[in-house]
C-alpha cells in the first residue's frame, strides 16, 4: 500500500553494521547504547544474511537525556516503503508529543525489479518468499540495532502496519518470543500457511482493524484479492475472527467478544464494531475493530487503489494504536 500525506523533516545520517544470526531477543552487543541522538529523523542502515536493509528512525525530543523510551515499528504494505508511512500516518506527531521511538523499516527490493518490495509475510506466493528473505531476521536485527544507538526501553517494543505490512505483523506477533510487547495489524489477517504453528508468547497487547468489504484481504478468511488481480500477489489467509481468537486464546481471555458499536463522528456510509475479549491472563489485552462497509484503507485514509471499497471517518486507527500501546 502506498500512503502519501504531510512531508516530515528528514536529517541525514547512514550507519552501516553487520548482523549476526537472530539473537533471542536481542544480540548482547547491541545493549549499550552509544551518546544519545538528538531529536529528527536518520536513515540508517545494516546487513542481514547478505543483504543491506533500511530504515528510518524518527527520535523525539524527550530523548535529549537518553533515557529508555518505548519503540513503535511501523511496516508498509505492497509495494510502499518506510518513508511513506512516516509520511502519511502522522505517527512522529504523538511520538514527539508523549516520547517514543518510530521505525519505518522498508523490504528488500533487489536492484532493478519490484517484486521483492513486500514483507515475506508467510503467505509463501510472494517473490521474496521465494527468495527466502527472512524479513523476521530482519526486523529482529534492526530493533537490535537501535537499541545499540539510542536508550530503548526493550520492554516496550510494539509493531504495526498495513495489508502486507500487516500479515507481517501476524507473523512477527507468531514467531518471536520476548520482543514484542504488542502487535496490532491493519487490513491483514493471519496467513494461513504459519496459521497451524502460530504460538505468541503471552501476555500480549493485541490489537486488530478490518474492513468487513475489504476486496483484498476478506474478513472471513481464504484468497487474497480473490476478485482483484491487478498488482495482487494471492495466496490464503485465515479469517479475522479465528486470527484473533487465536490470540485471544493464547492470552487466556473470553473467546465470546463484548461488541460495542462506536458513536459515529460523521455520516459516511460506515460505523465502527469494537470486540474486546476480556478476561485475559496476566495483563494480557486483545481488541479488535471491524469497519462495517469499510474498505481496504488505513482509517481514516482513503484508499490507496481503485476499486479498494471505502475509507471512513469514524476511527483515527494511528491514535487508536498508540492509545492502545502506550495509554
Amino acid at each position: 500500500m502506498k500512503y502519501f500525506l504531510s512531508v516530515t523533516l528528514l536529517l541525514l545520517g547512514a550507519v552501516l553494521l553487520s548482523a549476526c544470526t537472530r539473537p533471542s531477543p536481542f544480540d548482547e552487543s547491541s545493549s549499550a547504547a552509544t551518546a544519545p541522538l538528538s531529536a529528527g529523523d536518520y536513515d540508517f542502515a545494516l546487513f542481514v544474511d547478505g543483504l543491506e536493509r533500511t530504515y528510518i528512525l524518527h527520535v523525539p525530543p524527550q530523548d535529549q537525556q537518553g533515557n529508555g523510551l518505548p519503540l513503535i515499528v511501523v511496516l508498509h504494505g505492497t509495494y510502499g516503503t518506510g518513508r511513506k508511512m512516516q509520511r502519511g500516518l502522522g505517527f512522529d506527531d504523538y511520538a514527539d508529543e508523549r516520547g517514543f521511538y518510530v521505525a519505518y523499516p522498508t523490504a528488500y527490493q533487489e536492484p532493478g525489479r519490484n517484486k521483492t518490495a513486500r514483507w515475506n509475510d508467510g503467505r509463501g506466493t510472494l517473490e521474496s518468499s521465494q527468495q527466502g528473505i527472512d524479513d523476521v531476521k530482519f526486523i529482529v536485527s534492526m530493533i537490535g540495532d537501535i537499541a545499540g544507538k539510542v536508550g530503548l526501553d526493550e520492554s516496550r517494543v510494539y509493531v504495526t502496519g498495513a495489508s502486507n505490512g500487516g500479515m507481517m505483523t501476524y507473523r512477527l506477533g507468531c514467531e518471536t518470543a520476548g520482543v514484542f510487547a504488542g502487535v496490532a495489524p491493519v487490513i491483514g489477517n493471519i496467513p494461513q500457511p504459519i496459521f497451524a504453528d502460530c504460538t505468541p508468547q503471552t501476555p500480549i497487547a493485541f490489537l486488530a482493524i478490518n474492513g468487513d468489504e475489504d476486496p483484498y484481504i476478506p474478513i472471513s478468511g481464504g484468497e487474497v484479492c480473490e476478485n482483484v488481480r491487478f498488482g495482487c500477489e494471492g495466496g490464503r489467509v485465515a479469517s479475522m475472527a479465528d486470527s484473533v481468537g487465536l490470540f485471544a486464546a493464547a492470552n487466556g481471555c473470553n473467546l465470546e467478544a463484548q461488541s460495542t458499536v462506536l458513536p459515529a463522528l460523521v455520516e459516511d456510509g460506515t460505523s465502527i464494531e469494537q470486540l474486546d475479549y476480556g478476561g485475559c491472563e496476566n495483563g494480557g489485552q486483545v481488541t479488535a475493530y471491524i469497519v462495517h462497509h469499510g474498505g481496504h484503507a488505513w482509517p481514516p485514509m482513503a484508499p490507496q487503489v481503485a476499486g479498494a471499497g471505502a475509507e471512513t471517518g469514524n476511527l483515527d486507527a494511528t491514535q487508536t494504536i498508540v492509545d492502545f500501546f502506550l495509554p
